[in-house]
């Protein structure tokens, strides 16, 4: 890379990204060093990898927000950019970028060698149909989109993007796994539908191998991936393909996900509750990671139909429990959760208190009067759970019985993760569902700012304000949005942020290069006697 495109990471990494605040700790490497290289951990081999139950989407990342969905994805797929080890976009299908200085204009040219798993290079055209599907249909594309201007392909490797409002924070959106490139031919054809399992087509170093549903998705070495040359950084940086196949295995049985890592089962097990660390931590054979920052939790409340279009109910459930005793309810131990207002982590530059005095102060005589006020008359309010993941039951189980202690009346609605993330999009469906979001993001990148989303948060101050910072590159007026931003949400309650969870996962120590990162991947990492 040249010394100008150099000076432009720096430049757009300081003033528009924002990233982790100075002097976060780095995050642990397993067994291996923090610089890596192909020859540190051992190559070939087959690694099995528990996760909660069946993707949603399978892989297609464009077409759901579900965590587990991404994680898998982007093993197979890439983007323009990607983030480092402190959240900051830096280039991966990309050489060459500029973004203007007023954030109306960005310009980039793909990397040489960058291929797809068919063996087709990589194109502009490739490029602009991948993001045009993503603006159609995913909820961060979509804002990204409407305030586009045009996207076009001057050329076989460059792509033209200007806009009719500053977007200055783009490469923070163009950096989410959702936003990946795939032939030109894929994207077109899949449209708003789910890409179909023999189309996944990605540049990633796996690719798709074979899903055999309830038992294993398996993808297997990009034999002629092509890495980046710089040293890795989180998802940034060189990525080596080492293992020969990969599998995710849906375990939906915690106990079970923990019990296959101890006899080796699995090499890999993501989530674990945080109730196993002692076990974990004491079998000499395993290594107990703990993600932080990771996620926070929040019941979110269906705005779109129902009772809780009424913002005064809305807050009779915020003040009927305790946010504090309900992240302890679903987590179990103190040292995994921080009680914590923001909707970013403290380690972030993003991190706000703004409206915190609303937070964590249960008043059940306030409840109960803002309930009569609100005009409610015994519905059942329908909350979809899962116990896939098991804070989520635990803490829909808690706040039901609270809420249920002052004259509401709630049902448990139980599926599986995946029928649950379908559900979701049903305004008809439900009224409450709860769900995790990072504390790592932009809060112009979170999925519920999209009015499409599920809970259907629609409101012209929120779209204003999500404008500000998206458009924002000025430190101080980014910190006043971001302020703004968190108020609002403690003012209008479209969910109420519970606190921060900090992740339990298990490795095997014969698992090598494993870096802990927020969203797992398995590139750079290998396996010993596999």
């Amino acid at each position: 890379m040249s010394g100008r495109d150099e000076r432009t990471r720096r430049t757009i990494d300081r003033r528009a990204f924002m990233g982790l605040a100075a002097g976060a700790a780095a995050l642990p490497l397993i067994g291996g060093r923090a610089t890596l290289a192909a020859q540190d951990v051992p190559s070939g081999g087959h690694m099995k990898v528990a996760i909660i139950g069946e993707p949603p989407a399978v892989a297609d990342a464009v077409f759901t927000t579900a965590t587990v969905t991404n994680n898998v994805a982007q093993q197979i797929f890439e983007g323009l950019f990607a983030f480092d080890s402190k959240f900051n976009p830096q280039p991966m299908l990309l050489g060459d970028f500029e973004m203007s200085q007023d954030g109306l204009t960005f310009s980039g040219k793909i990397r040489q060698g960058a291929k797809f798993h068919d063996g087709s290079p990589v194109t502009a055209a490739d490029v602009v149909a991948s993001l045009k599907r993503w603006g159609a249909i995913n909820g961060r594309g979509k804002l990204i989109f409407k305030r586009l201007d045009a996207i076009s392909a001057p050329d076989t490797t460059t792509v033209k993007m200007t806009f009719k409002q500053p977007s200055g924070i783009l490469p923070s959106f163009l950096a989410r796994a959702e936003a990946l490139i795939t032939p030109a031919a894929v994207a077109e054809a899949a449209g708003e539908k789910q890409i179909p399992e023999d189309k996944l087509i990605g540049t990633g170093p796996y690719k798709f191998g074979e899903h055999k549903v309830d038992q294993y998705l398996r993808f297997v070495k990009f034999a002629d991936y092509e890495p980046r040359s710089e040293e890795p950084d989180g998802l940034a940086g060189k990525r080596v393909p080492l293992l020969d196949t990969l599998d995710f295995v849906p375990v939906p049985e915690e106990a079970v996900r923990v019990d296959g890592l101890t006899t080796g089962e699995y090499h890999f097990a993501d989530t674990v509750p945080a109730d196993f660390s002692d076990q974990i931590s004491n079998d000499p054979s395993l290594t107990a990671l703990t993600v932080k920052p990771y996620y926070w939790y929040s019941p979110h409340f269906n705005k779109a139909q129902g009772l809780f279009t009424n913002p005064t109910l809305r807050q009779a459930v915020q003040l009927c429990f305790s946010q504090s005793e309900a992240m302890l309810a679903g987590f179990g131990k103190k040292e995994f959760v921080r009680f914590d207002p923001s909707v970013c982590g403290e380690e972030t530059a993003w991190y706000s208190t703004a409206g915190a005095e609303a937070y964590d102060k249960p008043d059940l005589d306030k409840a109960k009067a803002l309930l009569q006020e609100g005009g409610y008359k015994g519905e059942t309010i329908r909350w979809l759970a899962t116990k896939e993941y098991g804070y989520n039951f635990l803490m829909a189980d808690y706040t039901k019985q609270k809420m249920e202690a002052i004259g509401m009346k709630v049902e448990l609605v139980m599926s599986d993760w995946a029928t649950l993330v379908q559900n979701r999009a049903k305004k008809d469906a439900y009224e409450i569902f709860l769900t995790g979001h990072s504390q790592y993001s932009h809060p112009a990148t979170q999925p519920f700012n999209d009015p499409a989303w599920p809970g259907f948060w629609d409101n012209q101050e929120k779209d204003a304000v999500v404008d500000r910072m998206v458009a924002e590159t000025d430190p101080t007026k980014l910190k006043a949005a971001i302020d703004d931003y968190t108020r609002l949400i403690w003012q209008q309650m479209p969910f109420v942020k519970c606190g921060d969870d900090f992740l339990l996962r298990g490795v095997r120590n014969e698992v090598k290069g494993y870096q802990n990162m927020p969203d797992w991947y398995f590139w750079n990492v290998g396996v010993e006697n596999s």
